[in-house]
């Protein structure tokens, strides 16, 4: 591949799967900033490796693919940084402020019910809704059996209907 070849291939990359790998990073981490740094590494890595995609019609698959690699190493990392203190998602300033109240708090809770999911679960059920992938696919790529991703899928449905059914608190500012 040549330089043109490449920048042109990864100019294409970032228009057409840019939105969509930030959507999925966005529901992953729960936060704007994190999301976006999680996409730059996406496509640093890819630019880096631009010469292993064999099959340029798979370009999207295996964007989300560095994607997920990106955010476990992440998740890996910070554990280790974190070791014995409580984990929290931050869910304030990540809405864009032209939404309505309504819409934001729909935002809102299906972000805290993804939080809430195990990683397992949320990394199958975002690979699946957020990338379309077939349960099959996800299970090859996930390296287990395409009735674990059918159970892992059930069982997150049923947590975030759980979650999203339970009354939240309101808070409004500071009291």
């Amino acid at each position: 591949m040549t330089e043109a070849q490449r920048r042109s291939a990864y100019e294409q990359w970032v228009r057409a799967h840019g939105p969509e790998l930030y959507r999925c990073a966005y529901r992953l981490t729960g936060k704007t900033q994190t999301a976006e740094d999680l996409v730059q590494e996406t496509f640093v890595e890819a630019w880096r490796s631009a010469e292993k995609l064999r099959d340029p019609e798979k370009a999207r698959g295996w964007l989300f693919q560095i994607l997920r690699y990106r955010h476990l190493h992440a998740v890996r990392d910070s554990k280790r940084r974190m070791e014995g203190q409580p984990g929290r998602v931050p869910l304030t300033g990540d809405v864009p402020a032209h939404d309505t109240t309504a819409k934001i708090e729909q935002l809102d809770s299906i972000q805290v019910g993804l939080a809430s999911l195990d990683q397992r679960l949320r990394e199958t059920l975002l690979m699946v809704v957020m990338e379309g992938l077939t349960a099959q696919e996800a299970a090859d790529k996930l390296g287990v059996p395409m009735g674990t991703v059918l159970s892992r899928l059930h069982r997150a449905r049923e947590r975030l209907r759980e979650t999203m059914a339970e009354p939240r608190p309101v808070t409004r500012g500071i009291q």
